[in-house]
């Protein structure tokens, strides 16, 4: 909650939001409402040897406040495609206090997370739902059992890798009946680092697709951005944003699997990279047209 808040209030959120000249609009519009709504009161209700004497201000005190409220930062936007019957969001938040939807994680090629940074998602997703590691390697080996695999050396562990695009569905616990979507989006090397490629991230987001069209519930569906941090991707965030974006359009031509996408952005790395959230929507707004 502490960090939503200071997000909020940074001067990053509200300098995309907080227009002056629309401020000053807006104030003047409140106060002009507020100061005629006082003199209807006096007019209509209060006897001829009374007055309503309102204190300007607090009336421009009021709308000072109003004002700040309407330009507030906006740290959900929310596009919705008519013409598809589909709506893109894109929500500064963390993906795990999101209660209504699928989970879209990404994992590496072995599903390995042993020996991984405790900020990667797999991670937080074993810590804050599976009792403890051999539960969690449990669930996902069961939801594999059916993947082709080949054997591979991690840190001299042997290990099973799949192929890139490989999806492990797992239930999450819990009420609601929520899945998690383990996307195999990266392959390590033998010393257990990730070996970044944007191809891979496309091929595996094509198949994501194609995997929930399928064999997925049709629930809204909750994904970050996807190679950004931790896969150590060169391309910018608003390309990976594009490329989320616009596989899933693609792929909803053929089977409309969900009528929601919400990508989220972590807080510390909405501030830490400076996202523009104005830009982002407006690519959501307009994705649709480019969508070959």
């Amino acid at each position: 909650m502490y960090i939503k808040l200071k997000t909020f209030f940074s001067l990053h959120a509200w300098k995309h939001s907080l227009n002056i000249k629309t401020f000053l609009i807006h104030w003047t519009a409140v106060f002009g409402v507020i100061w005629t709504f006082i003199e209807f009161l006096g007019y209509f209700f209060i006897k001829d040897d009374d007055s309503l004497k309102p204190n300007v201000w607090l009336v421009l005190l009021v709308g000072l406040f109003i004002s700040a409220w309407i330009s507030r930062p906006r740290l959900l936007r929310s596009v919705h495609l008519s013409d598809k019957d589909i709506t893109l969001q894109v929500d500064v938040n963390n993906i795990f206090e999101m209660k209504n939807g699928s989970l879209i994680i990404p994992s590496n090629s072995a599903f390995q997370h042993d020996y991984i940074d405790e900020g990667a998602l797999i991670v937080q997703l074993r810590d804050l739902f599976f009792s403890d590691s051999q539960l969690f390697d449990e669930v996902i080996s069961n939801a594999l059992r059916s993947e082709p695999k080949e054997n591979f050396k991690i840190r001299g562990k042997q290990v099973y890798k799949y192929p890139i695009g490989t999806v492990a569905q797992i239930p999450i616990p819990g009420p609601g009946g929520r899945v998690a979507y383990l996307l195999a989006s990266t392959d390590l090397n033998e010393h257990g680092r990730g070996e970044p490629n944007f191809d891979h991230l496309k091929t595996a987001l094509n198949l994501l697709w194609e995997y929930i069209g399928q064999q997925g519930d049709t629930k809204p569906l909750i994904i970050p951005i996807l190679g950004s941090g931790r896969q150590r991707l060169t391309q910018n965030r608003l390309k990976i944003i594009s490329l989320i974006v616009s596989t899933f359009l693609s792929s909803i031509k053929h089977r409309k699997y969900t009528n929601s996408l919400t990508l989220t952005i972590l807080p510390r790395t909405y501030l830490q990279n400076m996202y523009n959230l104005d830009e982002i929507e407006t690519y959501l707004s307009l994705a649709d047209k480019f969508d070959a």
